[in-house]
C-alpha cells in the first residue's frame, strides 16, 4: 500500500512538472529557439536583405562639397529676392530662410551676373583672403558643369564686420537645405549694410531628383544677418 502511495506521489510530481514546463514556454516561447525567434515566427535570415521603407534625410559628408564666400555689398532688389528658388519661404520668420539659386550650366550662371551684376559688386574682393564672386566662378565653365551643380546663397548683413560660410548640406530624397554659419564673432564690429554670396559645389549625382531647395542661417536666427521680410516688407508669402 505504501508502495502505491509511493508510485502515486512520483506521477503527481512528474505531472506538475510538466504543467509548469508548458506554462513556461508559453511566457517566453523565444527561449525554446536559439534564434531567439518567437515559436510559429521564422527565424532571421542571414541572406535576406534591409526591409522597404523610406529613408530619413541627413547631412552630407564635409568633403561632399566645396564653398567659398565673397563679399558683394548689400542689396534690398525685389526683384532678385522673387527670383530666388526658395521666394516663397522668405517671409517665414521661425527660421531664417535666405536667398538661393541653383546651376548646371556655364550659360546660367553668366545670365545670372549680367542680370544682377548692377545690384552687386561680383567683381570686388576684400584683400587677398577673400575673392571677389567673379574670381570664385572664374573656372567654371562647360567642362566644370559637366560634373558639378552650384548654388548661391545670399546672406545679407547688418555689418560688414561679419563673416559666412557653409554649416552643413542636407539632403533626402527630393530635397536639399544649405545651412549658413557665421564664421567669426568679432567683439568691435562695423554698422554698415552688407551681403555675402556663398558659393557652393557638389556632384551632379548628390542632387540628382532634387526639386525643393532652400537655404537658412543654421536653423537660428541671427543677429549679423538682416531680416529680409522686413526689407521686403511683407507679411505673407512672396508671390511665384
Amino acid at each position: 500500500m505504501k508502495q502505491k502511495k509511493w508510485l502515486i506521489s512520483i506521477c503527481a510530481m512528474a505531472g506538475l512538472l510538466a504543467l509548469c514546463a508548458g506554462v513556461y514556454t508559453v511566457l517566453d516561447p523565444g527561449r525554446g529557439d536559439i534564434s531567439g525567434a518567437p515559436v510559429g515566427a521564422p527565424a532571421k535570415s542571414e541572406t535576406s536583405g534591409p526591409a522597404d521603407s523610406a529613408q530619413p534625410g541627413s547631412d552630407l559628408p564635409d568633403d561632399a562639397f566645396e564653398a567659398a564666400s565673397s563679399w558683394v555689398n548689400w542689396s534690398d532688389e525685389e526683384d532678385f529676392y522673387l527670383a530666388a528658388l526658395n521666394a516663397d519661404k522668405l517671409a517665414v520668420t521661425s527660421v531664417q530662410h535666405l536667398p538661393v539659386f541653383r546651376f548646371e550650366t556655364a550659360e546660367e550662371l553668366e545670365e545670372f551676373k549680367e542680370r544682377f551684376g548692377d545690384y552687386f559688386a561680383m567683381e570686388h574682393s576684400l584683400g587677398e583672403l577673400i575673392p571677389s564672386f567673379a574670381d570664385i566662378t572664374s573656372k567654371m565653365d562647360e567642362t566644370y558643369f559637366e560634373s558639378r551643380t552650384v548654388f548661391v546663397v545670399y546672406v545679407p548683413s547688418g555689418s560688414g564686420s561679419y563673416r559666412f560660410g557653409v554649416d552643413s548640406v542636407y539632403r533626402d530624397s527630393e530635397a536639399l537645405c544649405i545651412h549658413i554659419k557665421e564664421t567669426g564673432n568679432p567683439e568691435v564690429y562695423t554698422c554698415d549694410m552688407a551681403g555675402w554670396f556663398v558659393v557652393v559645389s557638389l556632384e551632379k549625382a548628390l542632387v540628382e531628383g532634387v526639386t525643393d531647395i532652400d537655404a537658412d542661417m543654421n536653423h537660428l536666427q541671427s543677429y549679423a544677418v538682416a531680416n529680409i521680410a522686413d526689407y521686403l516688407r511683407i507679411s505673407a508669402p512672396l508671390p511665384e
